[in-house]
């Protein structure tokens, strides 16, 4: 509704700051948590990376669907909130799944491994695609300031995350990835009312 208006490069630099951190943050805790599972680093790191990354891009595939319609600020409300739904129910609930599945053979925890992971993949393959399309719809020349933004804090966030899991556990990382979420859900909100139509 209206012309684009100028935007202010702060949103945006939060935004794809947060979900680096926080896309790195909760995969560098799942390989942790899984390591106690499956009982091989190599198998673990395997399983983890690869479920991220096939359901994440099924969900940045699927995010489109929004991105067609131009519900940009939707989108990425309803995949915060499915990242934090699932986030949460992990946080409550995983620990005790493990324990009872780890006497399973290797073969049932890998699949139980990519299923739990499946869910929370996709819903972490929207944020991203969803805002750089944004971006590109009202002020392209933001795109690699987004994309510069989010390495940068996808490298920091590998070694942050290793110490925080490491010195404070799985629950203290997910949960931190968590609140980045939030705030990046909060500064979507003015993101996407700067420059693009709802």
């Amino acid at each position: 509704a209206g012309d684009p208006q100028p935007i202010s490069r702060l949103p945006v630099v939060s935004y794809f700051f947060a979900i680096g951190l926080a896309f790195l943050f909760i995969e560098i805790a799942f390989i942790q948590k899984f390591m106690l599972f499956l009982h091989h680093p190599l198998l673990t790191a395997s399983v983890v990376l690869a479920s991220f990354l096939v359901f994440a891009g099924l969900g940045s595939n699927w995010s489109k669907r929004y991105s067609r319609q131009q519900r940009y600020r939707r989108g990425v409300i309803w995949s915060v909130a499915g990242i934090l739904l699932t986030g949460a129910t992990y946080l409550l609930s995983l620990d005790t799944l493990l324990a009872a599945l780890v006497v399973w053979p290797t073969g049932a925890r890998v699949a139980v491994s990519i299923a739990l992971i499946a869910p929370m993949a996709f819903f972490m393959g929207m944020p991203f695609p969803l805002a750089l399309t944004s971006l590109g719809a009202g002020a392209g020349t933001l795109i690699p300031l987004a994309w510069g933004v989010n390495g940068c804090a996808s490298v920091l966030s590998a070694v942050l995350a290793t110490l925080l899991a490491i010195h404070f556990g799985f629950s203290v990382v997910v949960l931190l990835a968590l609140l980045l979420y939030i705030l990046a859900a909060w500064n979507f909100r003015f993101v996407s009312t700067t420059f693009v139509s709802e």
